[in-house]
């Protein structure tokens, strides 16, 4: 495990690694100074000074330590602190009172226990658990100098310091682990999320695509081949070449005023058209260009479908009204294949960010209402 960010780790992995570390940050700054301060308190007699040196020396290392620990230390500083904490054990004659070591306690051991927890949260294993056997080793050698007719004590708390060091290392490593499996699983999910998104981006151009050859090339030959349009040749040549314009995508609206592109579809229309209009009508080009192939799909349905030669075109700021007086038909008796107002319509203008809104019954006429918001 290293300390601080890396480019391969995770976003989970790096979160957990790093409140972790600065939590230990906290712990060990709160243990060196609440520690030091009861180790001067109880320092042997006559030795108070050089305690007070060492304490405030070793204190003082602590903090700036926990301070580079919370901000992502370098692997330098640990074996620096080993040293600062092996001094701290061999020091333990002159600041520990060897009744406290015979007790196993006194702050150089709590410190240390707290420290060679620390060191396996920004450590590599084999790295992170010489630490701890170094400071330990340290701290029973100063034990052993203090007084060794009580060794023994110290000997126990001292042999436990290196478990606290395993079990340290197992739970990061245990958790580093459950927040790999989350990152995995969350580089998998947003896998299947983009795939989606690309998937669907993939289906809406081929709508558009299906939309667009619907109501060009497809519609035209139709209507040829079933001899709607009879024998106007002229009109059948400008479709062709209207087509062909819409298919190579060269006569997409730009920006700005949609009115033109409009009144081209309905000036292109086989139907009369009574038009009510403003004079200019500015739409971002994603709604202009829907509502036009909208436009012409509902007046080829007029042509074909209503038995009428006429329609009102109504254009409002935020909406376009199409409606004819012809014979109508129940919406849902449309055949599924017939995608003319599904695909040209409803679903253009959805995929826009629009709505379609068809009224019709048989006899009555039809009305489609092509609606998208101001903003």
């Amino acid at each position: 495990m290293v300390s601080g960010e890396h480019p391969t780790r995770g976003a989970v992995e790096q979160q957990l690694t790093r409140a972790a570390q600065r939590i230990l940050a906290v712990a060990r700054a709160v243990v060196a100074l609440v520690g030091g301060l009861l180790g001067v308190m109880s320092a042997p007699a006559g030795h108070e000074l050089r305690t007070a040196v060492i304490v405030i020396t070793v204190s003082a290392w602590s903090l700036l330590y926990a301070r580079s620990l919370w901000r992502g230390p370098p692997p330098s500083l640990v074996w620096a602190d080993v040293a600062v904490l092996a001094v701290a054990g061999l020091s333990q004659p002159w600041t520990v009172p060897a009744e406290s070591i015979g007790n196993g306690q006194g702050w150089v051991i709590t410190l240390v226990s707290v420290s060679v927890v620390v060191h396996q949260w920004h450590t590599r294993t084999v790295p992170g658990l010489a630490t701890a056997l170094a400071v330990t080793v340290a701290f029973l050698a100063g034990a052993w100098w203090t007084t060794p007719e009580l060794w023994a004590g110290a000997l126990a708390i001292g042999l436990w310091t290196p478990v606290q060091a395993v079990l340290s290392r197992v739970l990061a490593t245990l958790l580093v682990q459950g927040a790999k499996i989350a990152d995995a699983q969350e580089a998998r999910a947003e896998a299947a999320r983009r795939d989606a998104v690309v998937a669907e981006a993939v289906r809406a151009d081929e709508r558009a695509y299906s939309a667009m050859l619907h109501d060009t090339a497809a519609t035209t030959l139709l209507m040829v081949g079933l001899g709607e349009v009879g024998s106007n040749h002229a009109w059948v040549r400008a479709q062709a070449a209207r087509d062909l314009i819409a298919l190579s995508g060269e006569a997409e609206t730009s920006e700005g005023d949609a009115l033109p592109a409009l009144l081209e579809v309905i000036k292109a229309s086989r139907v009369v058209v009574e038009l009510d209009a403003p004079d200019t009508l500015p739409l971002p080009p994603v709604i202009a260009n829907a509502v036009r192939g909208a436009l012409r799909e509902a007046l080829n349905n007029v042509a074909r479908h209503s038995g009428e030669t006429s329609a009102t075109v109504v254009i409002a700021a935020e909406s376009v009204v199409i409606s004819d007086r012809g014979r109508g038909f129940r919406l849902d008796a449309v055949p599924e294949r017939r995608r003319g107002v599904a695909n040209s319509i409803v679903d253009r203008i959805e995929a826009a960010g629009g709505r379609a809104v068809i009224t019709s019954a048989p006899g009555e006429g039809t009305i489609v209402r092509l609606e998208w918001d101001r903003g």
